[in-house]
């Protein structure tokens, strides 16, 4: 039997098994099991843990699957995401959404699980998009529209971090051809925004989650912007190493500032001597003695709110 995981990490799995009615050591050794992350660290921390094949990429894998399981509710995932991947699990089923073939391992309300199930009916789902357009610009560049997908950072709006962010570093950068790099792009706004006002800078675009991915490349296109996006969770390919004048990144506040070791981590290596990292938060008093720690020195820019934090590297 095919069976499909959606929407499981790794600490997940053991309700799977007992849905499944089975075991994760079973389901490690079986071939037929398959789990589907949207976040390649998810990916990562799934083969590590629990052996089990598994797959990242933005939609769910098409295939004959005879059994699919998804794990959702509010606090797990958006209420668009949750639809648009019941959307994918129901044309992958050809609509077959009762158990065996279907089950809903739904964390939450039993009112909010039945809300769920009522919108797959006998009369099938009907297809529905959940992109998003929206229009953002910096001081003296062009207003530009992007496009996000459910499971993007900031759907359907622009952060006001990252519009900080973008602003202070548009206004810093020369004319000159340099290289930039946006760590956890999201859509690409902080990149794409620098772009608009100096046309000649080199973007690279980098995100553990695989939607994400695929909005930047997606508004790169759109954009007629060369650029180069990154489906990694451990920073950047070696290869770039030292390559880079820009850092910019908008590192999550949670798991007690350690996304943002990785994130300043990767800062480090990236940056060439005189190459310049910005960052920000809300808290730019939380963040800094960590941006320290890389750099030695530290300012912090006041912007809408945040502080954007800068630092040269040595």
């Amino acid at each position: 039997m095919n069976t499909l995981l959606v929407g499981y990490k790794a600490k997940d799995l053991f309700a799977a098994a007992k849905h499944g009615r089975t075991r994760t050591a079973e389901w490690a050794s079986a071939d037929g099991v398959v789990a589907h992350t949207l976040d390649i660290y998810d990916r990562h921390a799934i083969e590590k843990t629990h052996h089990i094949k598994t797959l990242c990429s933005p939609h769910l894998p098409a295939g004959r699957w005879d059994k699919v399981l998804f794990r959702t509710g509010p606090k797990i995932m958006s209420g668009e995401l949750s639809l648009d991947l019941l959307q994918e699990i129901y044309a992958l089923l050809g609509g077959n959404m009762k158990a065996p073939a279907f089950v809903l391992d739904f964390v939450g309300r039993e009112r909010d699980r039945v809300s769920l199930l009522e919108k797959v009916s006998a009369k099938g789902m009907r297809p529905r998009t959940f992109a998003a357009k929206w229009k953002a610009s910096v001081p003296g560049g062009p207003e530009i529209e992007l496009v996000s997908h459910p499971g993007c950072f900031c759907h359907r709006r622009v952060d006001a971090g990252g519009l900080a962010l973008a602003e202070v570093a548009a206004r810093e950068i020369s004319d000159a051809p340099a290289r930039f790099l946006d760590m956890g792009c999201g859509a690409g706004t902080v990149g794409f925004l620098a772009k608009s006002v100096h046309p000649a800078l080199d973007l690279v675009m980098v995100d553990s989650h695989s939607r994400a991915i695929e909005a930047a490349a997606e508004n790169a296109s759109r954009l007629g912007f060369a650029c180069e996006s990154i489906l990694s969770d451990s920073g950047i390919p070696a290869r770039m190493d030292g390559s880079f004048d820009f850092f910019a990144g908008n590192p999550p506040y949670y798991s007690d500032y350690r996304i943002a070791d990785l994130f300043l981590e990767t800062a480090l290596r990236a940056l060439k001597p005189g190459g310049v990292c910005y960052t920000v938060a809300k808290n730019a008093d939380g963040l800094r003695p960590v941006q320290e720690k890389y750099f030695g020195t530290s300012e912090t820019i006041p912007r809408r709110g945040y502080g954007v934090i800068r630092s040269v590297k040595r």
